[in-house]
């Protein structure tokens, strides 16, 4: 190397010149700042959902989150440019200040991600407080941002001030790359977020956050040890009184969850599709299982019948056709077992196909639900349908609304001709569909969808007094005409229970299912429009949810 260049080289270094890109020190600084971003955004896209789903159910808490991060991750991101420029037009900004700049801001993001995630189970039960008055509309908004803003703001931060850091450097390659590196990482990582918790998840990310600002700070040592730790300190002792006193993050039944007393708490697990929990309440002597922000059953401790008259509608299917011996039957959704145990008391083989191993628990160990069926599946109700042999049941009961939703696949085109095909020739299929009367669109392309495979399609609702109110709507289907013999329903019913009543006006709850073909198209696995068509009656169940169950209810879980 000839001296001149030698010397221009010492005068760089000495002047602060960054043209040769950030030291080591920075680099893995903005290494751990892009995995750990990555890791805490992946982490916050499931648990964010997760976490407000008792609350507010699952469209409702699903809806805008994705929008709202991405909204956050600008506001960071924003703020990182406006950081850097500043650092950058500041005297003595040169290579070696812009690096010690650089680390400090990502060491900072860090801390701030770290205790506000920390404090964020204070703070939205406080907002949850105020659910009633927030509404299904805002309150998820509201809690949204509350919850999701401090890490998505310091992911998009970290990863404004690193790129520019780059940039700065003459590497845009880098700075592209690394932009490109954390997208698909966030957006990998979504699918990984199963092995995250609600409350617990959200403390995880906390902790994580305040290790890697440890570890950047060590590494670029800038200040004292004991300044340096105290953030991370700080968000470790939240996380530890959060642990300790919040019930939402403990499992099993807690003396919080039976503090009052008009509810008394038996069972509650965080489970596959949320909370689980089965309650008793004094007033009105009932008991009922309770997924999410949704009731999925319940019965009158007295008389051991359903709260819910629409789940005896699935006993009308052995009254279309002729009966046979060694009859079977497929129950998908499970809820507290009501189709299942009364199909099974008249002699019916009966499967059933529960997603969730916690509320399969719950309907054995506290409604009466039958040990000794025909079968039964923890698992997917599309994939078992999809794996079934042909003919295999004479009657389907279908039935997996939870939380303001249903699973939209198993409605589709697929779905219902994989239904056709594992029915016996002359078999029923009853579908349950939670809805608003006055949504003509959304039953109507549903009952065109159930037609493509089925020659004769029926439907009753609950009841058909309030068109805009959300209801059950029960449909059958069938290749053999849907009728029932004079009297066959009300003779069914027996003596005067809420089994035999239901039974016995459900004809006059008929809802027409005839339209104009020009109208609608078949619901498919390619164009499902039922989650957005759904999101008003998602609302609508969220009112009826807290019309039947006062707030004490739901806030406890």
């Amino acid at each position: 190397m000839s001296p001149v260049k030698r010397h221009n080289e010492t005068k760089a270094a000495a002047s602060g010149d960054d043209s040769r890109g950030p030291r080591a020190a920075t680099a893995v600084a903005m290494a751990i700042g892009f995995a750990t971003s990555s890791i805490m955004m992946s982490a916050m896209l499931q648990v964010g959902p997760t976490y407000l789903e008792p609350i507010y159910g699952n469209v409702l808490a699903h809806q805008w989150f994705s929008s709202g991060v991405v909204v956050c991750m600008a506001v960071g991101a924003a703020l990182g440019t406006r950081h850097w420029r500043g650092l950058a037009t500041a005297p003595a900004a040169g290579g070696s200040e812009a690096d010690a700049r650089t680390e400090r801001a990502i060491g900072a993001a860090l801390d701030v991600a770290a205790l506000l995630t920390a404090l964020a189970p204070w703070r939205t039960a406080l907002l949850f407080q105020e659910s009633r008055r927030l509404g299904p509309m805002w309150g998820p908004v509201v809690t949204h941002v509350s919850l999701a803003a401090p890490v998505a703001a310091a992911s998009g931060f970290i990863a404004a001030v690193s790129v520019a850091r780059l940039v700065r450097s003459g590497k845009a390659a880098w700075a592209a790359a690394y932009v490109g590196a954390a997208v698909a990482a966030i957006w990998a990582g979504r699918g990984a977020g199963g092995a995250y918790g609600g409350c617990q998840g959200l403390l995880l990310v906390a902790g994580y956050a305040a290790l890697s600002s440890v570890m950047v700070k060590l590494l670029s040592r800038h200040g004292r040890v004991l300044l340096l730790v105290a953030p991370a300190a700080a968000a470790a002792m939240f996380c530890v009184l959060t642990l300790g006193s919040d019930p939402r993050c403990a499992s099993g039944v807690t003396a919080r969850n039976n503090a009052g007393p008009a509810y008394h708490m038996l069972s509650r697990a965080e489970s596959v599709t949320g909370w689980v929990t089965v309650s008793d309440e004094a007033e009105r002597q009932l008991r009922v299982l309770r997924s999410g922000h949704s009731i999925i059953g319940g019965h009158w401790n007295q008389t051991q019948e359903s709260i819910f008259g629409i789940f005896y509608y699935a006993d009308a299917v052995r009254l279309v056709s002729s009966r046979h011996s060694n009859e079977r039957a497929l129950i998908i959704g499970l809820g507290i077992g009501v189709a299942a145990r009364s199909l099974h008391e008249q002699g019916v083989k009966v499967d059933v196909v529960e997603l969730d191993p916690a509320v399969y628990r719950a309907a054995v160990d506290f409604f009466s639900l039958p040990q000794d069926l025909h079968g039964v599946y923890l698992q997917d109700g599309r994939r078992f349908i999809d794996d079934a042999a042909d003919a295999s049941y004479d009657f389907i009961i279908h039935d997996v609304f939870t939380g303001g939703s249903v699973p939209a696949a198993l409605f589709s085109l697929s779905a219902v001709a994989q239904l056709n095909r594992i029915l016996a020739p002359r078999g029923v299929l009853a579908m349950n569909y939670v809805g608003t009367l006055s949504d003509t669109r959304t039953l109507h392309h549903i009952a065109h969808t159930l037609r493509s495979a089925f020659a004769h399609v029926r439907c009753f609702a609950e009841s058909v007094e309030d068109p805009v109110g959300v209801t059950n709507m029960m449909f059958f289907a069938s290749q053999e005409p849907i009728s029932f013999a004079p009297g066959a329903l009300r003779r069914a019913a027996d003596p005067d229970t809420i089994r035999s009543r239901v039974l016995a006006g459900m004809e006059a709850n008929e809802v027409s299912v005839a339209y104009d073909e020009q109208s609608v198209r078949l619901i498919t696995d390619a164009w499902n429009p039922l989650p957005k068509w759904l999101a008003p009656a998602a609302q609508a169940h969220w009112h009826a949810m807290r019309g039947m169950f006062p707030d004490e209810y739901w806030l406890n879980y």
